[in-house]
């Protein structure tokens, strides 16, 4: 390795190997009658270095797992320098996976796995519309205003007719119900003397 692999300022010590997985992420689309499927390309995914190593040493392990959790723990996106992605685009990482085994044959002895994703920054909000519909402004008042003029409001109120001439044809409806539901209560009389006693 001629750049040893840095994230942020900290450097991974006794490294064992360092692996990157780059793929595409395709869409699979069945066609009915067609040999094989149609894939469509939705572009890569973010690059993902794996880092592996293993160190002794009780001190060595609570000074790795100090600056490495800090860091993990943040959330935020790091720098990252190594050979293995050169060629890359790669800028920034996040500490995405950070998985650690203790060696039962050695007590002093632990392994460490790090897993390393792509950071790409989101794009910035679209900035508010503070000027949305200025330039109907001037047209909407003057609909509003024409609105309003055309209506006739106080002669509008008076065609709208009193509560009781709408209610006058039903009147002799309900003194026909009433009339006829009036001598139901003698009909039911055997039936409460019977529930009463």
């Amino acid at each position: 390795m001629l750049v040893h692999p840095m994230i942020d300022s900290w450097e991974p010590p006794m490294i064992e190997r360092i692996a990157t997985l780059e793929s595409r992420r395709l869409a699979v689309l069945p066609v009915p009658g067609l040999d094989g499927d149609l894939h469509q390309d939705l572009g890569r995914s973010a690059l993902a270095i794996v880092i592996s190593g293993s160190l002794n040493g009780d001190d060595v392990r609570d000074g790795f797992l100090k600056d490495l959790r800090e860091k993990y723990l943040a959330g935020e996106p790091v720098d990252f320098v190594a050979d293995i992605v050169k060629e890359s685009k790669l800028e920034k990482v996040l500490i995405e996976e950070l998985q650690l085994t203790e060696v039962a044959g050695d007590a002093d002895a632990f392994r460490y796995r790090i897993v390393l994703r792509e950071y790409t920054k989101p794009p910035d909000p679209p900035a508010p519309a503070s000027d949305f519909g200025a330039d109907l402004d001037g047209d909407l008042d003057q609909l509003a205003s024409l609105g309003l003029d055309a209506l006739d409001l106080p002669a509008i109120a008076a065609a709208v007719p009193d509560v009781p001439e709408l209610l006058a044809p039903l009147k002799p409806a309900a003194s026909n119900l009433k009339a006829a539901l009036g001598g139901s209560a003698t009909l039911l009389s055997p039936l409460t003397t019977l529930l009463d006693g």
